[in-house]
Order: C-alpha cells, then structure tokens, then sequence
C-alpha cells in the first residue's frame, strides 16, 4: 500500500472513530471467510460496521485521542474493529454472542463514551438488557405508585358502595313509621 493510500485509510479510520458512538476491537484469527462473510452481515443488518485493518494505522488513527494510551496495549495480531453509531450495546450483544458460539472470535477491547474497557467489560455490557427492555422496567417502576394509589382509591369507593347498599337494605328491612 502506497503512503497516499495509507495517509487515506489512517484519516478514514480516524473520522468512522470520531464519529462512532462506540467500537470493539476483536482478534479474529481463526475465522474462514464463509464464517467472516455471515459476521459481516449480521452486522450490516444491525447498522454496524465491521473493518480489519492493520495495527499500526488503527494506533495512527487513535492518535492524540483520549483513548490512545488505553489502546495501545491491545493492538497486536489480527485486529477487526467493529464500529457502532449507537452506545454499542447491539454490538457487543453480536460480538458476545458470535464469541461464544464459535470461540474463534476473541474480545480484545474496546471504547465507549471515550473510555477504553477490557474484554470482561464488554462482556458485561452485552449481558446488559436492551434500552428498550430498561426503559419499560423505569415505566413500570414509575407506574407503580399510581397504579396503587388508584387500587386503594377503588377498594375505598367499593367499601363505601357497600356500606351504603347494607344501609338501604336495613331501612327497607325496617318497618315504616
């Protein structure tokens, strides 16, 4: 690869980084093509981006980041960087998943809200529910109260009903004056 093309990669690297909500980093040694190609797909139809590219253009593109001393440390064989727009709990729930299925893919790093995490953290976060699932447990928790109040309000309307429907019924009981 000519220096042009490698100045290209590097400042291509650099902006999907930049503007990434998140990214992996996975070693994925091991891995035939046919297995690569259904990876790659699972992950376009989630909007994730799957590129390999060699160490040291990936540490030139992380330079004068925040996370550049954080990554150094795990760019060294075959790298794939899996990029995610969103907070990269889809990405890490794929890789996790592909991870575990064919203990050929093996979680290196990676890099969320400009912080670098380990292997242990990713997979932390891709055991994490869905926002979506989160969200309607908050719903819920903060729908608890109201939903109670508004069943002890309707026990204390029906007591009431009660009482005085046993109230009619002693008057009638009763003979009139």
């Amino acid at each position: 690869m000519l220096r042009k093309e490698k100045e290209k990669v590097v400042e291509d690297l650099r902006q999907k980084l930049a503007s990434s909500g998140s990214f992996i980093l996975t070693d994925f040694s091991g891995i035939n093509v046919k297995d690569m190609t259904e990876l790659r797909k699972t992950f376009r139809a989630a909007q994730i981006e799957c590129l390999v590219a060699k160490n040291t253009l990936i540490r030139r593109a992380v330079k004068d980041t925040p996370f550049e001393t954080g990554l150094d440390k795990f760019l060294n064989g075959p790298t794939a960087i899996i990029i995610s727009q969103d907070e990269g709990v889809g990405a890490a729930k794929i890789v996790r998943k592909y991870a575990d299925e064919s203990q050929k893919l093996q979680i290196k790093a990676g890099v969320m809200s400009e912080r670098v995490i380990d292997s242990a953290q990713v997979k932390e976060i891709a055991s994490l529910p869905s926002k979506e699932v989160l969200l309607a447990r908050l719903l819920g928790t903060l729908n608890q109260p109201v939903t109670g109040f508004v069943y002890v309000l309707n026990d204390m309307i029906g007591r009431a009903v009660r009482v005085l429907d046993q109230v009619r019924q002693a008057k009638e009981a009763q003979p009139s004056e």
